[in-house]
């Protein structure tokens, strides 16, 4: 068997068909015409079988996802999440090294989440008690209020809380895979990452229990900042301009980075852009609006010195120009 190319060798509208087909065989099994029809399709060109290739790779995965999961997502032709999914199958044959990649790239966890967001796009929610919950950009959340407390488990991604009174004094908690967070009467902001959690208080405080870890309980107060993992709290400090800018639809940025800036900025966007080491001299400074990050993008290789190459429009490398 040819070895594979990398995958930037195969052009996309191949990587397209390859990531359609794969919906279609993990929604049904395929009809004797329909696998004909793919077997011509894989035929076409040493690309086609390479594509399909990485395409089986990736289905490999699925063995590991519940059922009822994948086809929670699929089993909807014309929705919106079907065609997320097939977007994030693209994105993966493009620029995926390995297929163990994919459990992690595609937005397994939460899927079945009583609220979930995609890829830029931002949702709020009136909750029972009357409490306000806003979710970013690719999160997904459960809440459940019952006798004993109000509870909202983070699987993934951000949210902003403003905390309405009970009349009952039920605590407020947020739990996420590291720990579990109290408000103590409060508007806050909590982030999870791959191993760790991002929390901002904005107003009153909130109280970390990091999960193994009970004796480094900490009350973070209005105005700071905290990171923690399972066992502790890594960092405290003073509040970042950016933590809540998101609620508004914008980053602020004053002289930051372009490293930084952009991995801000691809939270909000389906694919890879990548910086190389010489952008590392660049830095940008303005309120940006998140509601289009391709406008973003275009904006600063108009105004910073930096020149974007696009391979395919899910892979991107930022470079600074040679005469800057």
């Amino acid at each position: 068997m040819t070895k594979s190319a990398h995958q930037s060798d195969i052009p996309y509208p191949i990587i397209k068909e390859a990531a359609e087909w794969l919906t279609r065989v993990h929604e049904e099994p395929l009809s004797r015409s329909e696998q004909d029809a793919l077997d011509r399709w894989c035929a076409q060109s040493v690309l086609h079988q390479q594509a399909w290739q990485r395409a089986e790779q990736i289905a490999g995965t699925f063995r590991d996802i519940p059922s009822n999961i994948g086809m929670q997502v699929l089993d909807r032709p014309q929705s919106i999440d079907r065609r997320q999914f097939t977007k994030q199958l693209i994105a993966l044959l493009t620029v995926a090294p390995t297929a163990v990649a994919a459990y992690h790239f595609l937005p397994w966890q939460g899927l079945t989440a009583d609220y979930k967001t995609a890829k830029g796009e931002q949702q709020t929610v009136r909750l029972a008690d009357g409490s306000m919950l806003m979710l970013n950009t690719d999160s997904a959340v459960d809440v459940t209020f019952n006798q004993q407390h109000r509870l909202i488990n983070l699987h993934r991604g951000e949210i902003y809380i403003v905390t309405a009174h009970d009349p009952l004094q039920k605590p407020f908690y947020v739990d996420t895979k590291e720990g579990r967070l109290q408000a103590l009467g409060t508007k806050f902001v909590v982030r999870k990452d791959d191993e760790t959690n991002y929390l901002a208080v904005i107003e009153s405080a909130v109280e970390i229990s990091p999960k193994d870890n009970v004796q480094q309980q900490t009350i973070i107060k209005a105005g700071e900042q905290a990171v923690f993992n399972s066992m502790n709290i890594l960092q405290q400090s003073a509040l970042d301009e950016n933590a809540n800018a998101w609620i508004n639809g914008v980053i602020y940025a004053d002289n930051m980075p372009l490293p930084q800036f952009i991995d801000l900025l691809k939270r909000y966007r389906t694919g890879v852009i990548r910086c190389d080491e010489s952008c590392s001299t660049v830095s940008i400074s303005g309120v940006f609006q998140l509601n289009n990050p391709d406008e973003i993008l275009r904006v600063l290789e108009k105004t910073r010195p930096i020149n974007i190459t696009w391979r395919t429009q899910y892979w991107a490398t930022i470079t600074k120009t040679s005469d800057s």
